[in-house]
């Protein structure tokens, strides 16, 4: 877990793109399942689907996955203004600060592997208000593991998010107005065990109040065949290889 002294961007536009997106008909959000699209994990996963590929039919939340993998034009219009607007900016700022945990890691090869294999995406996720049937529920988002290199929260983050730390006991991040970036399962992939993937949650805070939070993912583009060092496997044997483990 890096926290970094990088103040936090602003997610208006993109909350107001997804906030937008939640408040359409079913049937039109439905036009958006990561079916629709096949590409990494991008589309929309809503809360109770039993086929989502980035959340379980238990975990309490909305979400939707956008990423340079798809074309633009293909993502619902609420959140066109975003992608056109302030998606290059985000990732530039992200790309910056990745590189820089990368070189203080001095990982043989990982600079390299980053600069021609990864892309990126980013989870945008909803915690709707609870019912009282709801109450008993001890998670929002289960714990696992994140599929990516790094993941970033570039607009800071909110209460309610744990993890496990090096002790192997629950530790809770609280509030931050500046960036932070943990390692995912990629980064543990390609060191074959030496950096561990951060085992992470989403706590229960309040049910009577709504959640919005946005990870962006660093990840294999898709449809590559890919080498580090003596690794050699392609993207879709790497996210085969990493759903295998829920």
């Amino acid at each position: 877990m890096v926290k970094t002294t990088v103040p936090k961007s602003s997610d208006l536009s993109l909350k107001s793109g997804f906030n937008q997106f939640l408040k359409q008909h079913e049937s039109y959000k439905k036009e958006f399942l990561q079916t629709h699209y096949n590409c990494g994990f991008d589309g929309y996963s809503y809360m109770g689907q039993k086929d989502s590929s980035n959340q379980y039919d238990t975990d309490l939340l909305h979400s939707f996955v956008l990423s340079e993998f798809s074309d633009k034009k293909r993502f619902p219009i609420e959140f066109q203004g975003f992608l056109k607007n302030d998606w290059d900016a985000l990732i530039s700022k992200i790309k910056t600060i990745e590189l820089e945990v990368i070189q203080a890691l001095s990982i043989k090869g990982l600079k390299d592997f980053y600069d021609k294999s990864i892309g990126h995406m980013v989870s945008c996720n909803y915690y709707p208000k609870l019912n009282n049937s709801d109450n008993n529920a001890v998670l929002r988002l289960s714990k696992h593991i994140d599929v990516s290199l790094f993941t970033v929260f570039v607009f800071g983050v909110e209460n309610g998010f744990s993890y496990q730390n090096i002790q192997k006991e629950k530790e809770v991040l609280f509030a931050s107005d500046n960036v932070v970036v943990f390692p995912g399962y990629l980064l543990e992939y390609l060191t074959k065990g030496k950096y561990k993937a951060l085992e992470h949650q989403v706590d229960f805070t309040r049910v009577d109040k709504e959640r919005f939070s946005f990870a962006f993912f660093s990840l294999p583009k898709p449809n590559q065949h890919l080498k580090f060092d003596d690794i050699d496997f392609t993207s879709e044997s790497y996210f085969e290889n990493y759903l295998s483990l829920f």
